[in-house]
């Protein structure tokens, strides 16, 4: 019986990661023997099919050796086939590398890696229901879409995951690794709302740091950071995307609300949902109590992830993947949060079924009503996730105020 409930254990901790490299190799003899299949999966995310995988990354690497020949990559250019590289200017030192466009291939398959690896170290689920939902969430659309693009957010997933891992006594690796994300894609930075976990003395030292490292990048690269914000991707409400803005901006679209007060409407809504998260704060802060420091980590670094980036600019769905880091600890406190996670993972899929949803406008009443569910969905999960911020906050910052200066919280 021992042996088979260590087994049991060793499965629930590493089956997941071993599942996804099983379905990697899966995908890859779907492209080599069965083109046409694996295209039709690829439609599922976004509509559109693509006949071979890790575009983005191929993306990224083609602007890194445009950039090495001296090419304005913020400007439309021959060499990014008439686009623009959308990335932070920081991100493209990494083209000093001697790597191109032709090693995307092996760096998909690096980033797989990579993905499957931190399953392999999330905290271990409870029991197999858990197991399994969290397989529904690791391996929906949203995370397919990611790993079929390259997409950089699995790499800063993967990483993210390890340095919460090691434990808190490696956390200078951990804000090390913020940064460098920070840096490559800017939202990582939310991440530093972890700080608070810290001594005073500790928290005030990344404060400080955190401040002149972001002058010292705006008087370095200042005109490449504001050409990077400012070509970001933003586009149809209907597709594969999350974020404030959506649902607004659709309803002008479909002329449900006024021209132009698309962004209004959505920052009143923000303020309301803001409203309803202090309500929640105190139920959050119990909830955050019952919870070890390692475990909390991870649920606060989803929830502040997905806060900064539904707030601050429309995202394409593979980001969803950093719900992931919430999930073990949505799992402990109820039924519903954790199923509303999955089910936005997976809306692709009724979403590619009503194929209105494909198009810039919802012609069919189903497809404008799954629509609506969606963006309600996601700003539930939202108003949920401020309150849980608020709550983390409310009480680190309360403990700083009683912390002496030098003494290390634990």
């Amino acid at each position: 019986m021992a042996g088979l409930r260590i087994k049991g254990d060793w499965l629930l901790q590493y089956g997941l990661g071993l599942l996804c490299l099983g379905l990697v190799l899966a995908f890859a003899l779907l492209h080599a023997v069965a083109p046409h299949v694996y295209v039709f999966f690829t439609r599922i995310p976004d509509g559109a099919g693509k006949w071979h995988p890790f575009v983005d990354l191929r993306a990224i690497l083609q602007g890194g050796a445009c950039w090495r020949q001296g090419v304005d990559v913020y400007a439309p250019s021959a060499c990014l086939g008439g686009g623009t590289f959308n990335y932070s200017p920081l991100l493209l030192r990494a083209a000093l590398l001697p790597i191109g466009p032709g090693d995307a291939l092996a760096g998909g398959l690096l980033f797989c890696g990579a993905y499957a690896g931190a399953l392999c170290l999330l905290p271990r689920p409870a029991h197999w229901r858990e197991f399994w939902l969290r397989a529904a969430a690791a391996f929906s659309p949203a995370g397919y879409y990611a790993l079929e693009q390259g997409n950089l957010d699995t790499l800063i997933f993967a990483a993210v995951v390890l340095v919460l891992r090691l434990g808190w006594h490696w956390r200078g690796w951990a804000y090390a690794v913020f940064a460098l994300g920070a840096g490559a894609k800017f939202y990582p930075v939310a991440l530093f709302a972890l700080g608070l976990r810290e001594s005073r003395r500790v928290f005030l030292r990344l404060s400080v740091a955190g401040l002149g490292l972001s002058l010292l990048a705006l008087v370095l690269y200042g005109p490449g950071l504001v050409a990077a914000v400012s070509s970001i991707p933003s586009g149809t409400p209907f597709r594969a995307s999350f974020g404030r803005i959506d649902l607004t901006r659709g309803l002008v679209m479909l002329h449900r609300l006024p021209h132009g007060t698309a962004q209004t409407c959505s920052w009143m809504l923000a303020l309301g949902a803001v409203a309803l998260a202090v309500w929640r704060r105190p139920l959050w802060a119990r909830r955050l109590a019952r919870l070890g420091v390692d475990e909390a980590g991870f649920l606060v670094a989803g929830a502040v992830v997905t806060i900064l980036c539904f707030m601050a600019a429309q995202n394409i769905e593979y980001r969803a993947i950093f719900l992931l880091l919430a999930l073990p600890g949505l799992v402990r406190f109820g039924r519903l949060l954790p199923w509303v996670v999955v089910l936005l993972l997976w809306e692709a899929v009724p979403r590619a079924m009503l194929s209105g949803l494909a198009q810039p406008y919802l012609p069919h009443p189903a497809a404008f009503g799954f629509w609506l569910l969606r963006e309600g969905f996601w700003w539930w999960l939202v108003v949920e996730f401020l309150g849980l911020a608020l709550a983390f906050a409310g009480t680190e910052l309360q403990r700083l105020k009683l912390t002496l200066p030098g003494r290390t919280h634990k």
